[in-house]
């Protein structure tokens, strides 16, 4: 470790003011501040916003280093608060997209959070829901008026990994939608570049059917509600839903309401989430 010292100045990125000063050896100052660093000074946990200059080569060679620091706030754990009860355990990964490729953009919080699920894969799945279930026993947080406002605990769910165990066709799904079906491309994540490999998505209204394929076999098959104007009826969307789960035996779990929807149900289920208007 290099015995060279570095003499560091500490300034608030709030005020400007000077709230410290050290000197450092220079082999225990990272080689750059460039990536996000962090720190402790003080008893408290510090962003570096700003380092001048800000490699180790350029303040070795100074002698010289101003880091310009944004406290941490952090809070008690039991004052931090999730929005939503349950998570998919798993995001699949997002590689290079050609230019120009249709990319539709989820929150990551938002994939597989409705889906459809072959029937005979009920007891994961009623295992995970008996795990969410928790999330609104034991750690749900609710206003003077009942409402829900967030939850102090969150089920990560892992199963199931394959939420499609049997043959479900890609192609026979598309061609059960109606003529308005339109397609978006493949998915990407807020905040990350690219595209995930094998994935389509496809909106009728606002109903956004999404997910992974192997060929024209789907791995997951997912259903988001695009915010927008009031939905309207989708009666054709509907039926092609309920006769593509008839036919491949599935059924739409809904995690974050802990529903478990048959295929006969599927039109009431849209209607009542704003999903489709009623006929």
């Amino acid at each position: 470790m290099s015995k060279k010292l570095v003499r560091v100045a500490f300034l608030d990125a709030d005020t400007g003011a000077r709230i410290g000063h050290s000197e450092l050896p220079l082999g225990q100052l990272p080689e750059s501040f460039q990536a996000a660093t962090t720190l402790e000074l003080a008893g408290a946990t510090w962003s570096v916003e700003r380092a001048e200059p800000p490699t180790s080569a350029q303040f070795g060679a100074t002698g010289t280093l101003t880091l310009t620091l944004r406290r941490i706030e952090t809070a008690p754990p039991g004052d931090v608060l999730y929005s939503l009860p349950t998570l998919c355990a798993t995001l699949p990964a997002v590689a290079g997209a050609p230019a120009g490729a249709d990319r539709l953009e989820l929150h990551e919080d938002d994939w597989r959070q409705v889906e459809l699920v072959s029937a005979d894969l009920g007891d994961e799945v009623q295992t995970e829901l008996r795990a969410v279930r928790q999330s609104f026993e034991q750690h749900v947080r609710r206003d003077e008026h009942g409402r829900i406002y967030g939850f102090q605990g969150i089920h990560i769910r892992s199963q199931p990994v394959r939420p499609l165990s049997g043959t479900v066709s890609r192609s026979r799904l598309l061609s059960l939608l109606p003529p308005g079906a339109r397609s978006r491309g493949g998915i990407g994540f807020r905040g990350q570049p690219g595209i995930v490999p094998s994935s389509f998505a496809v909106s009728v209204g606002r109903v956004l059917l999404y997910g992974l394929a192997d060929g024209d076999s789907l791995a997951v098959l997912a259903v988001h509600t695009e915010p927008g104007p009031a939905a309207e009826p989708q009666p054709e969307l509907v039926a092609a839903l309920e006769r593509s789960m008839r036919e491949a035996d599935l059924l739409l779990v809904d995690w974050c309401r802990v529903a478990l929807v048959p295929p006969a149900s599927i039109g009431d289920y849209l209607a009542a989430t704003g999903a489709v208007g009623r006929s």
